[in-house]
């Protein structure tokens, strides 16, 4: 321990020096690590034969994550790329260059958790006496104690829910945590709980969560909210091309049959993908090894789907990793270049703050992305139609706890989201208060058109009769004047609320809003579905657009893939374009109130608007000659019959 304590400072903040000098003394560290091999064999050198992913992580932590003084690393891997072997590594060396540290490594299951045991007992065992790295002298069930006073406690998650879910790592407080294959834990109380044991301030806590992908579970929402938290998280994907030995050399009869065909054009752009986002370049040697991977008997046909499985633990990318059970419901082509086009539009933020009457409401610009309820990217236009969608927490799904509403603005092609509110926490009549709030904010310019379309199931129900009352008390009732100085007066003539009907049904319904059943909600995902594929619908929200991601079809089932997972957003927008469908977009192709024609008529030049003009007096009169001449046809027919 002699030569690393020069470069170990017990106290402070983490400096880029700081780090740089603690990653020479891991690298000397691992020079005596050794390890038992499956492709290497037993006392193996681990540093003789590190991956580049191995390299990657090794790199990032100290560059990217301590020397920035942040602590937590989130790392989706690959398959067999060695970062297990990594950080158990750092479970020896970390606890043995800080004394008195209290650490714990995590397992998904219980044989895993004892064979992780028996590996870091054995890299303490084969480090030389002469390096003077601190020894184990406490082995009990629980755990290891160092002679420096350090400890590591064992522990596994488990990989179904139990009563005992929730203790994980409860009655500990912990500085250091290695959590290994959280796509296997079943177990969301426990991952609060082993969070909530966590230090916020210790100076030298350290924690490593790493996983393949799988499905869409609670590993998938870690890592959307450590992309999210980049002031003290870090985020690392290494994928199959990162392990150095997945190739087939040339010349080899392997490279023959998988490598001797050029790229194909999805090969290529995934190569470009890898190079952009990774830097790293792929090379005919391994793209030979995918191709052996994926379709070993190459009788594959480049227009069938890849096996889910396979991508699922070899990924090129992060957005390939998560791979759902049942039918993909949206196409990933789609929501990829729609998240870019996320990446290229500002919003603004609000927080919503209700008060003891929907008069006291009020929106207050969110401090931090945290707080934000309320995403506005486009304010009111006059003389434009929209369509207010609300699906309140439990309404048409009991696993959905948030409330969500939705704002679209609407043409005769297309409809376009120019609002966005979401949260876990509002109570019925407060969301009621929202969703009138939004309507009369799109219907105060003049000329305006509101629908709102709401759930009704479970707390829709009072959602709606408050929403009914409240429009009357600010419309004729005691509310009326402090209303109309508050910007609340417009729900009487330009707002519309939806009426339910049929779609096999010849008569105008008589039932207010919606109420959803499987067989409905297959009819409304399909129709935002066909829409967004189609181009039709803009969707500017990029939760919406990740959520979608998670959304599957099993059957005659549409929804989330994982367990207590959420599609309220992709249900209010749904709702949004069940209202601009049945409700309003007739009406506005019979006015030829297209996104591009509304462009030319509010920012064209006069000779553009004169073009417009000219375009829709020929397209009437083309059409009330048709009409003519159709009469014609009907009175000279019946003539012929007399």
């Amino acid at each position: 321990m002699n030569d690393l304590t020069q470069y170990i400072e017990s106290e402070g903040t983490w400096t880029p020096q700081r780090a740089a000098a603690v990653e020479k003394a891991f690298w000397t560290f691992a020079k005596h690590v050794r390890v038992n091999s499956k492709e290497k064999g037993g006392n193996y050198r681990v540093i003789d034969g590190f991956y580049t992913s191995q390299r990657r992580f090794t790199s990032t932590l100290f560059n990217k994550v301590l020397a920035t003084n942040r602590h937590d690393l989130k790392c989706l891997k690959s398959r067999q790329l060695g970062i297990t072997t990594n950080c158990e590594m750092l479970d020896v060396f970390w606890p043995g260059i800080h004394d008195g540290l209290q650490g714990a490594i995590i397992y998904d299951t219980t044989s895993h958790r004892e064979s992780g045991r028996a590996r870091i007992k054995n890299i303490v065992s084969n480090l030389p006496r002469s390096y003077h790295f601190p020894r184990i002298t406490g082995d009990n069930r629980d755990g290891l104690t160092f002679e420096n006073g350090s400890r590591l406690l064992f522990m596994s998650a488990g990989i179904r829910q139990t009563t005992s879910s929730g203790v994980l790592g409860r009655s500990e407080g912990l500085n250091y945590i290695h959590a290994s294959e959280l796509c296997s834990w079943e177990n969301e109380e426990g991952i609060k709980s082993l969070r909530s044991s966590a230090s916020k301030f210790y100076p030298n806590r350290l924690y490593l969560w790493e996983s393949t992908a799988r499905t869409y579970n609670a590993w998938y929402d870690m890592w959307v909210e450590a992309k999210n938290n980049d002031l003290e998280e870090v985020t690392l994907f290494v994928g199959w091309w990162s392990k150095d030995d997945q190739r087939f050399k040339r010349g080899s009869p392997h490279y023959q049959r998988y490598g001797s065909d050029p790229p194909t054009d999805e090969e290529l752009k995934r190569i470009k993908i890898v190079k952009d986002q990774y830097d790293f370049d792929i090379d005919d040697e391994q793209l030979a090894w995918y191709r052996w991977f994926v379709d070993p008997t190459r009788e594959r046909e480049s227009d069938d789907p890849e096996d889910s499985y396979a991508i699922s633990d070899q990924p090129w990318t992060e957005d390939e990793a998560f791979q759902q059970s049942g039918s993909t419901f949206y196409r990933s082509d789609r929501l990829q270049q729609a998240l870019a086009y996320t990446t290229t539009v500002s919003y603004k933020s609000f927080r919503f703050w209700p008060g003891h009457n929907i008069t006291e409401c009020d929106f207050q610009s969110a401090r931090y992305v945290r707080e934000t309820q309320l995403k506005l990217w486009e304010e009111p236009q006059p003389e434009s139609v929209y369509v207010v969608g609300g699906d309140p927490g439990f309404g048409h799904n009991e696993s959905n706890n948030n409330s969500c509403a939705q704002v679209i603005r609407c043409y005769a092609d297309a409809w376009e989201q120019v609002a966005e509110f979401t949260t876990p926490v509002i109570e019925p009549h407060h969301f009621s208060w929202l969703l009138l709030s939004l309507v009369c904010y799109y219907a105060t310019p003049q000329q305006n058109d509101v629908l709102m379309i709401c759930e009704l199931n479970g707390p829709g129900e009072e959602v709606w009769r408050n929403y009914k009352q409240t429009a009357v008390i600010i419309r004729s009732g005691y509310l009326r004047f402090a209303a109309k100085q508050s910007g609340l007066g417009n729900v009487s003539g330009n707002v519309s609320n939806y009426f339910y009907t049929r779609s096999d049904s010849m008569h105008f319904g008589n039932s207010y809003q919606w109420k959803t059943n499987q067989q409905l909600k297959v009819q409304i995902m399909e129709g935002l579905r066909n829409n967004f594929h189609n181009g039709v619908a803009l969707i500017r929200s990029s939760p919406a657009l990740e959520e979608m991601k998670t959304i599957v079809r099993e059957g005659d089932k549409i929804g989330a893939a994982q367990k207590n997972g959420r599609d309220d957003m992709n249900f209010a927008l749904a709702l949004c374009n069940r209202g601009w469908e049945e409700r309003k977009r007739l009406s506005l192709v019979a006015q030829n109130r297209t996104r591009e024609a509304d462009k030319i008529r509010r920012s064209g030049t006069i000779i553009d608007r004169v073009a417009l003009f000219n375009s829709n007096m020929l397209q009437d009169f083309l059409k009330t000659k048709e009409a003519q001449r159709r009469q014609a046809r009907i009175i000279s027919s019946q003539r012929s019959r007399w």
